[in-house]
């Protein structure tokens, strides 16, 4: 393990990890679009037009009796005052909220690893391809094709004005993927709570396996390094937590997303 890492607790990792996350939907609850519920015991960013970011997340009932905070927050989602998709990471409290939360109709839908590196400690090559150019988005028009790119990877409708706000905010940054002049991978880098954080990391079907997600990533968080960051993360599902390992993140938590059963909304 680097030297950095070796340092921090491993509860302190998994702090930056999730806490990079929750900063992340903060800020997009901000937006006039989103509809937000912030305080110390829950918190949710939420938007009837659109299909992210929106979920429950940061909730800490330790002193509260969880099942009843639970029941509430099941009624506001029944009556759609509150999204669909509860966020349960280390940070989370109790430590057996998920459990919890199943035994009173959410199904565990999504799980991530939550991963850190040490950005000094980046492996693998960026790979020679002369036709992949990688940039930051610096115009609207380079906007659209990241919107467009993320949109069509993950299936979602995407909020533009939320796009065009976060663009404007200095520890956002956007990176887009261009070979051959065509738009075809995206990633946004959110640096908040010390560390680098990598989020919506996308890549077009018909150019996938070739080292582009790689490629985009290790720009990106070699960016970071060079501003001061020392620390790299995110939340990579089954395959790429496999692909991140080669770039040298370790697991550390898990991050998983439950969703209240159809049967019971």
């Amino acid at each position: 393990m680097s030297k950095i890492l070796n340092k921090i607790s491993s509860k302190t990792i998994n702090f930056y990890i999730e806490q990079n996350l929750d900063d992340f939907y903060t800020k997009s609850s901000y937006h006039p679009n989103f509809i937000s519920h912030l305080e110390d015991k829950i918190s949710w960013v939420d938007t009837r037009d659109v299909d992210w970011p929106k979920c429950i997340f940061r909730a800490d009932f330790e002193s509260l009796n969880a099942e009843n905070e639970i029941t509430n927050i099941k009624r506001l989602i029944q009556e759609g005052k509150a999204p669909n998709g509860w966020t349960v990471g280390p940070l989370t409290k109790p430590d057996n909220l998920g459990m919890i939360l199943e035994k009173n109709g959410f199904l565990n839908v999504y799980q991530q690893a939550g991963m850190a590196v040490d950005l000094k400690d980046l492996k693998k090559k960026i790979i020679d391809e002369k036709d992949l150019v990688v940039e930051i988005v610096e115009n609207e028009e380079s906007l659209k094709h990241w919107i467009t790119v993320v949109s069509s990877v993950f299936g979602i409708k995407i909020d533009s004005e939320l796009i065009k706000f976060l663009f404007l905010e200095p520890e956002v940054k956007f990176y887009i993927g261009n070979f051959k002049g065509k738009a075809v991978l995206s990633l946004l880098l959110y640096l908040s709570s010390g560390v680098a954080g990598l989020h919506a990391v996308s890549t077009l079907q018909d150019y996938r396996n070739r080292g582009f997600g790689i490629t985009i990533s290790k720009i990106a968080l070699i960016d970071a390094l060079k501003m001061g960051y020392k620390v790299g993360v995110l939340q990579a599902s089954s395959l790429g937590e496999r692909v991140y390992r080669k770039l040298g993140f370790k697991k550390y938590c898990d991050i998983i997303s439950y969703e209240l059963n159809a049967e019971n909304k």
